[in-house]
């Protein structure tokens, strides 16, 4: 099934789906806790997320490839909740200017939301395999996974 698919079960395109799995509060609070909308008008920090998230999905190289495939059409804009699709140095700008501590933020607080989860799903070796491990993020950044979580639980 392609990021554009739809399935019988649900409506949204794959990309969202996944997206929906990050609360909508919870990357606002990151924001707020580091101003990452100050300067910047159009280019919220919830669409640089769903931009970068669609640049990692679909393995785009550059951010021409990432503004042309979610402007692919006006249906599919709104559906990933975005008002326009993103420009390229509209892109560049925020990836410049924005606090990259957000997204890093963001990821602990994740973690930390779906341990229970995790845990109780029996993927703990798939958290073991990423534990402590650099892990590069869509900024160039590279941050450890986290070691709060307890995998022999």
């Amino acid at each position: 099934m392609g990021l554009f698919s739809r399935n019988k079960n649900n409506s949204n395109p794959l990309i969202r789906q996944i997206i929906d799995y990050v609360p909508r509060w919870m990357l606002e609070s990151c924001s707020k806790q580091f101003n990452g909308n100050k300067g910047c008008s159009k280019y919220r920090t919830y669409d640089q997320f769903v931009s970068m998230t669609f640049e990692q999905l679909t393995k785009c190289y550059t951010l021409s490839d990432i503004s042309t495939g979610i402007g692919v059409n006006l249906t599919y804009v709104k559906d990933l909740g975005l008002a326009q699709s993103p420009v390229r140095s509209t892109m560049s700008d925020g990836n410049k200017n924005r606090d990259w501590k957000i997204f890093e933020t963001l990821y602990n607080r994740l973690m930390k939301h779906y341990e229970t989860l995790l845990k109780t799903k029996h993927l703990s070796r798939v958290i073991e395999e990423i534990k402590g491990s650099p892990v590069k993020n869509f900024l160039g950044k590279h941050c450890l996974t986290p070691d709060f979580i307890d995998v022999h639980t």
